[in-house]
């Protein structure tokens, strides 16, 4: 299955416009959180949504990025 991909004219959409600030905001307030004192299980589901929220960003670059999640599993 190849990755979905928002071509450069769907990143002037008025849906991207207003998905990526959105995008952005939560994934720098997720960061702070990770900053927090967290047990193991919570950095590992709040690195998680990190990873994902980074994925979706990355559909509106020219290369959107791969999940790898055997690197969040990594020791």
């Amino acid at each position: 299955m190849s990755e979905p991909v928002i071509t450069p004219h769907e990143r002037q959409s008025a849906v991207w416009q207003k998905l990526k600030p959105y995008l952005d905001t939560r994934l720098e307030t997720l960061r702070r959180q990770n900053d927090g004192q967290l047990t193991p299980e919570q950095t590992a589901k709040l690195r998680g949504r990190i990873a994902e929220v980074k994925a979706i960003l990355s559909l509106g670059t020219d290369k959107p990025q791969v999940a790898d999640e055997s690197a969040l599993f990594k020791d």
